[in-house]
């Protein structure tokens, strides 16, 4: 198939521009001519005119409409594959495909349909207001970026393109997903039930040689991610300074708004800010540590980063919530703990070496669950059917 794969980066590098690559990556190996069109979200320090013109381009792109559709034309593709369209891309590439006559699927990273914070989480909880009460909540709360406007330009996003909505094929990342958009869809219908399908995200980590047995790793933890709110990283600096003299090396991997908050609130700590990592650096490391730690406060629509880190045999302390709680069969390949409680993360740190996992045996469950082919052929086969109700 010729496919074109579309996708809008945020301003801070996360899960979904890895699962963007990978899935370009994975379909290139199986023989699919494989094409992309890449927006990035603006900097902040970005020209005047560029801010000044995000609002528009958010709710309407015309030139991402003519890029889709020149690139269709010219490569003949077959079927588009949009990952994300927040902020500057615009909902509109599904028009474009439409007017292409090419049908269009997108991988729903978040539950930004029903949501317009994406994560259904405020203060520190989950919510689900907005898909059940309607997406001016998000409004009322300035659930996006803490700003009234903005979280009205980003409502008005579902309801701008609603006929499109039901046109476009979607992709779940997990059972919960699917279950929790079913169950917002039946409250307030935006999409076609029929047209829902399940996918995980391709998972692949760097070769890092043998895995390391348990008694030979550094007694450290790797927390991975974006630095913001919802991944948790308030719980995990409050844990570490409970644990004391018991606490491992935490290093933090990765960049956000927390970052500069973070810094301050960990001086006497045991913890290292890495910065944004390469993948190999960040495996190689994670195979050589301890643990994984995944404290996010969301459901979270996959846990990209325990299912890399069980690859490399590293066992996962997680939040026992949505997703990421299912990620983790507890005394076998890491241990949960209550969403933002950071004496019972605090607890499940101590817990940790008493459990002693078997890294070789969680490595090879992890590979068995994530084979990059299976991986492959089930996108494939969301493609075919997706081909063969839009040209019975």
């Amino acid at each position: 198939m010729n496919i074109l794969l579309v996708h809008c980066h945020y301003r801070f590098p996360g899960g979904e521009d890895a699962v963007f690559a990978a899935e370009a990556q994975l379909l290139r190996a199986r023989g699919h001519k494989v094409f992309t069109y890449e927006l990035s979200n603006p900097a902040a320090g970005a020209p005047l005119t560029d801010k000044l013109l995000l609002p528009l381009r958010t709710l309407y792109n015309p030139a991402a409409v003519r890029a889709v559709r020149g690139l269709i034309r010219q490569h003949g593709i077959d079927i588009v594959h949009v990952h994300n369209t927040l902020l500057v891309m615009s909902p509109a590439v599904f028009r474009a495909a439409a007017a292409e006559g090419v049908p269009a699927v997108q991988t729903l990273h978040n539950f930004r349909l029903f949501c317009p914070g994406g994560v259904l989480l405020r203060d520190g909880h989950v919510c689900e207001e907005c898909p059940r009460r309607g997406r001016l909540c998000a409004v009322r709360h300035r659930c996006y970026r803490g700003s009234a406007a903005q979280s009205a330009l980003v409502a008005a996003l579902c309801p701008l393109y609603r006929r499109t909505w039901r046109g476009v094929h979607l992709i779940a990342l997990t059972e919960f997903d699917r279950q929790k958009l079913l169950e917002f869809n039946a409250l307030r219908p935006l999409f076609d039930p029929a047209k829902l399908y399940v996918k995980p995200n391709p998972v692949t980590v760097e070769d890092t040689g043998p895995v390391l047995p348990w008694e030979k790793r550094q007694n450290r933890v790797i927390f991975a991610g974006r630095l913001e709110e919802l991944k948790g990283l308030r719980t995990a600096l409050t844990a570490w300074r409970l644990l004391g003299d018991a606490a491992p090396e935490l290093v933090v991997a990765g960049t956000g708004p927390l970052e500069t908050w973070a810094k301050a609130e960990a001086v006497g700590l045991p913890v290292t800010f890495a910065g944004q990592l390469p993948r190999a650096a960040l495996h190689a490391l994670t195979a050589a540590s301890r643990a994984a730690l995944a404290p996010s406060l969301c459901y979270e629509s996959f846990g990209l980063w325990p299912a890399e880190a069980h690859l490399l045999g590293t066992p996962v302390l997680a939040s026992d919530i949505g997703n990421i709680g299912a990620s983790v069969t507890p005394g076998v390949d890491g241990l949960r703990f209550a969403p933002g409680d950071a004496a019972a993360l605090a607890a499940a740190v101590r817990a940790l070496d008493a459990l002693a996992p078997d890294p070789a045996a969680i490595a090879a469950a992890a590979k068995v669950r994530f084979a990059p082919a299976a991986n492959a052929a089930a996108l494939e086969e969301i493609y075919a059917r997706v081909l063969k109700g839009a040209c019975p």
